[in-house]
């Protein structure tokens, strides 16, 4: 048996057709191979660089107001 690894890429929930509610959410995966591996470590690479933004921004706008963090 190989061991094949996998990573997950999301989640995804159906409705209920008779409520409408969420079903419970069932994970996403792919297969790991050197392209999704490279495309995981991108991913992180540019969610950490947009989070910072985020951050500075907030430190920026907080700092003209005068608002101490």
């Amino acid at each position: 048996m190989v061991n094949e690894q996998y990573i997950q890429v999301g989640v995804t929930a159906l409705r209920d057709p008779a409520t409408g509610d969420f079903l419970p959410a069932v994970p996403l995966y792919i297969k790991a191979d050197d392209s999704a591996r490279a495309g995981e470590e991108k991913l992180i690479q540019d969610i950490g660089h947009l989070l910072a933004l985020r951050m500075k921004a907030y430190a920026d706008g907080c700092a003209a107001e005068g608002i101490r963090i």
